[in-house]
C-alpha cells in the first residue's frame, strides 16, 4: 500500500466521507464542473480591451478604445501562437477557482515588450523568496533532456522574475499565495462524491439494498461460503429481482439504510446549494431552479455579475495593468486594460427601451450611444451625436422672475400673454392641486385648453403667414401633450407651496410661455434656429 502522504499528493486529502478529493477528482461532481465552467467561460468570453485615458477641453476625464495599441490584439484575440484569448483566460480562471492561484508567464522580446502570455500549471509553479527577492519556480516549459538510455527527464525547475509572471491569487492569508478552494471545501465535495457513489452502487445492484441471510443453525465455514456464493450468483447481475427459494429455515433480512430513510435526494440538492455558495454562483445557473422564478432571475443575474464576477475582473485588470503596461515614459498610466461587461447587465427588451428613452429624453445618451449599446453601426447624421433635453426644463440656478419671465425674458408680448392668461391658468392650477390623485387625463382636461389657446397666439405671432391657429399644427399639439405630462411630475412641489400658490402658478405659467415660444420659433424658422445653434 502506498504511503498516506503519497496518496494525498496524487489523489487529494482524505475526507470524513472516506473519499479522497483533489482538484481534478472534484470536477467529477457535476456542480463543481458547472460552476467552474460557468465562471471560466463567462470571464474568458468577455472582451478584454485596451483603453486610453483622454482629457476633454473642460478637463473632464474620459476614455477611448485604443485599437492601435500593440497589446490590444494580445489581450483581445491571441495571447500566444497556440491558443485564443478565450481559451487562455478560461484555463487560467479554472486554475484560480480550483487551486486558488493562476499563473501566466510573460514572454518578452529583446526590447522588453510583451509578445505572448503562456499559462503555467499551478500545481507545478510556486512563488519563493530568494535573497529578499520574490521569484517563481516552475517545471512548466522546461526542455526535456535525453539520457544515454534514451529516457527523457526534466531539467531542474527554472526561475522566473516576478515582473515576468502574472499571478492572481484567490483567497490568501499572506497576500502572496492563494489557498486551494478544493482543499478548503474538500468535506463538501467529498460528501457529494460519496452520495454519487452510493447512488451508483445502489442502482448497479438494481436498486436493492444489502442484507444478511439468517439461518436457524450454525453453519460450517464451507457451508457458509457455499450459501453466500449461491445467493450472490442467483440474485446479482442479470439475475437480480428474480424469484429465490430459501431452504432449511434461511431468512433474508435487509440491513442497509434505504435511500428515502437517508434522505438521499434531499442530501444531493443541499450539496448542490453548498457547492454553489463556495463558488458564489446562483443555483439556478447550474440547473437548480426549485427556488427561482422569472420575477427575480434578472436580479440574481446582476448579483452574479456584481458579487461573483466583478472581484475576479478587477483582479485581472489590476494585475495586467501592473505587469504589462509601463510605469514610466510618455505612455505611463495613459493606457489601461478593461473588460467590456455591458452585455452581462443587459436587461430585457422592454427595460432597455425604457432606459434608452429616458437617456435620450434627459440628455445623457445620444442616438449613436444607443446604437453602440445595441451593437449597431453609428449613424452618419450629425444630429445622432447630439444630446437633447425637454424644452420645459431649465437649469437649477436659472433666474426665474415672474415680472421678467424665465431666464430674464423681457419681451413685452410674452409678459402681456402671461398677465392675460394668468387667471385662467391659476384656476386650472387650483383645481388640480385640490384633487387627491389627479391622473394624466385630469391634467390634460385642466391645462390643455389654456395652453392650446396660448400656443395658438404665440404660433401666429412667430409665423405671420398662418391665417389661423385652429387647429394647432400636429407637432405643436404633441409638444403640449408632452409638456403637460412633465408638469404632472412637479405636482408634489406645487402642494408644498405653503401659502405661495399664486407665485408658484405664475412661475409655471411663465415657464410654459417660454417653452411654447421656443417651440413655435423652431417650427417657424427651423433653418435659422439650426444655424444659430
Amino acid at each position: 500500500m502506498p504511503a498516506e502522504w503519497l496518496l494525498d499528493m496524487f489523489n487529494g486529502g482524505r475526507t470524513d466521507a472516506g473519499i479522497r478529493v483533489s482538484e481534478l477528482t472534484a470536477l467529477q461532481v457535476s456542480t463543481v464542473y458547472a460552476c467552474v465552467n460557468l465562471i471560466g467561460s463567462t470571464i474568458g468570453s468577455l472582451p478584454l480591451n485596451v483603453y486610453e485615458h483622454v482629457v476633454a477641453k473642460d478637463l473632464r476625464a474620459g476614455k477611448r478604445l485604443a485599437f492601435e495599441h500593440p497589446l490590444f490584439d494580445l489581450l483581445h484575440d491571441e495571447p500566444n501562437e497556440e491558443m485564443t484569448a478565450v481559451t487562455m483566460r478560461k484555463t487560467l480562471q479554472a486554475h484560480a477557482l480550483l487551486w486558488g492561484n493562476l499563473y501566466a508567464e510573460i514572454q518578452r522580446d529583446k526590447g522588453g515588450r510583451p509578445v505572448a502570455l503562456w499559462p503555467r500549471n499551478p500545481a507545478r509553479t510556486r512563488p519563493v523568496r530568494i535573497k529578499n527577492q520574490l521569484v517563481y519556480e516552475t517545471t512548466e516549459g522546461v526542455n526535456e533532456i535525453s539520457d544515454v538510455n534514451g529516457q527523457y527527464q526534466e531539467s531542474n525547475p527554472r526561475r522566473i522574475g516576478r515582473e515576468n509572471m502574472l499571478h492572481i491569487p484567490g483567497l490568501t492569508l499572506d497576500g502572496r499565495v492563494g489557498s486551494s478552494v478544493i482543499n478548503l471545501a474538500r468535506q463538501v465535495v467529498g460528501l457529494s462524491l460519496a452520495a454519487e457513489r452510493f447512488g451508483a452502487k445502489l442502482f448497479a445492484n438494481y436498486g436493492r439494498p444489502g442484507g444478511v441471510l439468517e439461518t436457524p443453525n450454525t453453519l460450517k465455514p464451507e457451508a457458509r461460503k457455499t450459501l453466500k456464493e449461491t445467493w450472490q450468483e442467483a440474485q446479482s447481475g442479470e439475475n437480480s429481482n428474480k424469484i429465490a427459494v430459501l431452504e432449511a429455515g434461511v431468512v433474508w433480512k435487509d440491513t442497509a439504510t434505504k435511500p428515502n430513510e437517508a434522505q438521499f435526494l434531499e442530501l444531493r440538492k443541499f450539496q448542490k446549494s453548498e457547492i454553489c455558495s463556495v463558488f458564489g454562483v446562483p443555483p439556478h445557473m447550474v440547473g437548480d431552479t426549485d427556488k427561482t422564478n422569472r420575477a427575480n432571475t434578472e436580479q440574481i443575474g446582476l448579483e452574479f455579475m456584481n458579487y461573483s464576477l466583478a472581484p475576479w475582473l478587477t483582479a485581472w485588470e489590476q494585475e495586467l495593468k501592473r505587469k504589462l503596461f509601463p510605469r514610466s515614459g510618455r505612455s505611463a498610466n495613459k493606457f489601461f486594460p478593461m473588460h467590456d461587461a455591458r452585455r452581462l447587465m443587459m436587461p430585457d427588451a422592454a427595460s432597455r427601451r425604457g432606459f434608452y428613452a429616458s437617456g435620450k429624453q434627459w440628455g445623457y445618451l445620444s442616438t449613436n450611444d444607443v446604437r453602440e449599446m445595441e451593437n449597431l453601426n453609428p449613424s452618419d447624421d450629425p444630429a445622432a451625436d447630439k444630446l437633447w433635453m425637454p424644452l420645459n426644463m431649465v437649469a437649477i440656478d436659472a433666474d426665474v422672475d415672474p415680472q421678467q419671465g424665465i431666464g430674464g425674458d423681457d419681451g413685452s408680448g410674452l409678459r402681456g400673454l402671461s398677465k392675460a392668461y394668468f387667471r385662467l391658468f391659476r384656476d386650472a392650477f387650483g383645481r388640480i392641486t385640490a384633487r387627491s390623485d389627479p391622473d394624466e387625463e385630469a391634467f390634460g382636461k385642466a391645462f390643455l385648453p389654456v395652453l392650446a389657446t396660448l400656443a395658438g397666439e404665440i404660433y401666429c405671432s412667430k409665423n405671420p403667414e398662418a391665417e389661423s391657429w385652429d387647429p394647432l399644427p400636429v407637432e405643436l399639439d404633441s409638444f403640449l401633450v408632452s409638456y403637460v405630462r412633465g408638469m404632472r411630475e412637479r405636482l408634489e412641489s406645487w402642494r408644498s407651496a405653503n401659502g405661495h400658490a399664486d407665485a408658484v402658478a405664475r412661475g409655471e405659467l411663465e415657464r410654459a410661455v417660454k417653452a411654447i415660444s421656443e417651440q413655435a420659433a423652431r417650427m417657424a424658422e427651423p433653418e435659422k434656429i439650426e444655424t444659430e445653434a
